[in-house]
């Protein structure tokens, strides 16, 4: 497994192939095929995905399943869909960037293939004198990071499937998820959607049960893995072993036997060990059970991201589940791990 992390490189390997990358447009595909079988996979370098990456160094599953991987970490949320979709990359196992749909649907070369973290590991958090239920956030600022990002599409389809009206809440852009939750900390906004791994936290906000993302939203797939076309048509077995591999870290991860191997990878992926925060994400880990060692999705999981998107004015239409997604892979990955 060899890695690829740095944005100056990513940036020469996209001009040594004629590409001009930029967040709102698309480069042609990459049609070449690899002769040594090595498939590029592309992840945000948060941290995150930075412990994935962690453990599956340390557990060997790429080994175990015969990948050649390369791992490039490209940074700003439309930078993994980007190096796809420009032949920089094969395929993201792991992201919650929400626009895909809608790349796709402008033309880029990639389809939905499977599934990452599949619950909704956010909640809201509040100030400890503010917003008790939903309900409460009319009239309240709500820290969500960018117009129709996550954060902003997933609290307007909460919002809508609670019969709240979400124009009387005032949705501000304060950054990351991260940043988002220190917002509220910091008083700049009353209340926001923000990530699991900050429920431990000494920061003396409250939890908004109702805003339990993945008990609110069980419908809703959190986290899509996407690949190239040319990736789906000469790198399908590799493709297969991926999500292979994925597929067994997940199980792993949701297992009780994974406590010391999962806190070490922390404690590698980031500079200044969180304890609190990598005790949530475990605790999420083995209660919820928010990933699946088979990664398909259904045409009513593609359908129900298609209608949030919709709804949130991100997709203009509905396309066939053929024209935007290939379960091919996930399916034989299943079937070899069975």
């Amino acid at each position: 497994m060899t890695y690829d992390s740095t944005r100056r490189e990513f940036l020469r390997k996209a001009g040594a192939l004629g590409v001009e990358l930029a967040t709102s447009g698309l480069a042609a595909p990459y049609v070449a095929k690899a002769a040594n079988a090595e498939i590029r996979i592309v992840s945000n370098p948060g941290l995150e995905n930075a412990t994935l990456n962690a453990l599956m160094d340390e557990l060997g599953y790429f080994k175990t399943y015969g990948v050649d991987a390369r791992l490039i970490q490209v940074p700003d949320p439309t930078g993994p869909f980007d190096a796809i979709a420009s032949g920089i990359a094969d395929v993201c196992m792991v992201s919650g960037y929400n626009l895909v749909l809608t790349r796709i649907e402008e033309g880029a070369p990639v389809k939905i293939i499977g599934a990452g973290m599949k619950k909704c590991a956010l909640t809201i958090f509040a100030r400890p004198d503010g917003a008790k239920t939903l309900a409460d956030l009319q009239g309240k600022t709500v820290a969500v990071g960018p117009k129709l990002g996550l954060l902003h599409t997933l609290m307007l389809q909460l919002m809508k499937e609670k019969s709240i009206d979400a124009s009387k809440i005032e949705f501000v852009d304060r950054g990351s998820n991260d940043q988002c939750f220190d917002a509220v900390a910091h008083g700049a906004a009353d209340a926001c959607c923000s990530s699991i791994s900050h429920l431990n936290d000494d920061a003396g906000l409250t939890v908004i049960g109702e805003g339990d993302m993945w008990r609110a939203l069980q419908n809703c797939i959190f986290q899509t893995a996407y690949a190239s076309d040319n990736a789906l048509g000469e790198k399908h077995e590799e493709l297969v072993s991926v999500m292979a591999a994925y597929g067994a870290l997940y199980d792993f991860l949701m297992s009780p036997a994974s406590h010391d191997a999962f806190f070490d990878a922390r404690k590698r992926a980031q500079k200044k060990f969180d304890a609190p925060s990598a005790q949530a994400i475990w605790d999420f880990n083995q209660t919820q059970r928010p990933y699946s060692r088979d990664l398909s999705l259904t045409e009513s999981d593609i359908g129900y991201l298609q209608d949030m998107d919709i709804g949130a004015g991100s997709l203009k239409r509905k396309q066939p589940f053929s024209a935007v997604a290939d379960m091919s892979a996930a399916n034989a990955a299943a079937k070899r791990a069975s």
